[in-house]
């Protein structure tokens, strides 16, 4: 793809030649030339050639090189490669369970969840609208990564993809934690890592179901999480795969429920222990998945939808409001480390975009 020359032919074209072979995700790319891939390159300090996962059936190798190009048709920049580098990695992990999701008739997405000092360098969204449009940063990481998979498994729909109706989020589904707004420890610290590491972690998701509390306090915050954690949410693990339950729970509801003397982990315990649903609205989730000792014949009038607390993500998304989001996973959660290059502090210099629009200032407030 990088035979392209800067001024070989038009836009439209360049992306009617790549759509043809089913290298984008059918919006125009930004042209992948040899220039534009070396200054990707700088991202990392990682050779060209390094292979970062195996990904398909095919077992096709992402390269440094391979998720360069990638990068660059996204629209990414330089400071962006250290997250993609340890997304593919992510992606490599046999947890993730990329390559089965992503054929899937279920249509599943890659969510991203990013912590750590790296959001701030390179604004990676966490506050008011982070997992919708208009961050540079959240929108292109995640095209990337879906892009760079694509490409490298060769999975498209009518082919090897066969999504029912197809998922809007494999377009990009990436947002930070807003650690800051957060009363409990980050996602990444939970994971066993320091708080001043930047990480990236990678969850197969499906569903994204928006809501808001029933009453303003803690009770009201927790039945509205567990009425809106749908029967068909199941957190289990069978096998190499492993099912969970995903709260992006916003920094005001999250405040509530540590005011009412909640941990994180008392929140896990509570939706798991209060998962049970009858076992006519359990449609996926077989009775023995739970501990039934009974017999085969003997079919339990109830069961659990959440095996146990660790078959439950939380994480603190979001601005100023009630509305938090709730999903289901089919792999994950993959959490690698972002390491950068030893011109790191250059790059920014030179590629960071300072916003002057998205914060209330004093003349417009009055």
């Amino acid at each position: 793809m990088t035979d392209i020359a800067e001024n070989e032919q038009t836009l439209e074209g360049i992306h009617d030649q790549l759509y043809r072979q089913g290298a984008t995700d059918g919006i125009p790319v930004v042209p992948p030339t040899e220039d534009r891939v070396t200054e990707m390159l700088r991202g990392t300090d990682l050779a060209d050639d390094e292979e970062l996962a195996t990904v398909g059936e095919r077992e096709g190798s992402i390269t440094v090189y391979k998720l360069a190009v990638n990068a660059v048709m996204a629209g990414c920049a330089p400071i962006h490669m250290p997250v993609l580098v340890a997304g593919c990695r992510a992606m490599a992990e046999p947890a993730a369970n990329v390559d089965a999701a992503s054929v899937d008739p279920g249509s599943w997405a890659y969510q991203w969840i990013v912590n750590g000092p790296v959001r701030d360098d390179l604004d990676i969204r966490s506050d008011t609208g982070a997992f919708g449009p208009g961050f540079w940063a959240n929108r292109t990481i995640g095209r990337a990564l879906g892009l760079t998979y694509q490409n490298t498994a060769l999975v498209h729909p009518d082919s090897e993809e066969t999504g029912v109706t197809g998922n809007p989020f494999k377009y990009t589904l990436v947002a930070g934690e807003n650690e800051e707004r957060s009363p409990w420890a980050p996602f990444h610290v939970d994971a066993g890592y320091e708080s001043g590491d930047s990480t990236i972690t990678l969850s197969v998701r499906r569903s994204f179901s928006q809501f808001i509390p029933y009453e303003m306090d803690a009770e009201g915050v927790l039945r509205a999480m567990q009425y809106n954690t749908t029967p068909d949410m199941v957190g289990t693990s069978a096998g190499d795969t492993t099912k969970t339950v995903v709260h992006t729970v916003a920094p005001y509801n999250a405040e509530e429920l540590d005011e009412a003397g909640m941990t994180k982990q008392d929140l896990k315990e509570y939706l798991a222990e209060n998962s049970v649903r009858p076992m006519d609205e359990v449609g996926a989730v077989d009775g023995g998945v739970n501990g039934s000792t009974l017999p085969d014949s003997v079919r339990p009038l109830q069961a659990k939808t959440i095996e146990s607390p660790d078959h439950v993500q939380v994480y603190v998304v979001g601005g100023s409001g009630r509305f938090s989001a709730v999903g289901h996973t089919m792999g994950g959660p993959v959490t690698q480390q972002i390491e950068f290059p030893d011109e790191w502090e250059t790059l920014l210099d030179e590629y960071t975009v300072e916003r002057d629009w998205g914060e209330i200032t004093e003349e417009y407030d009055q």
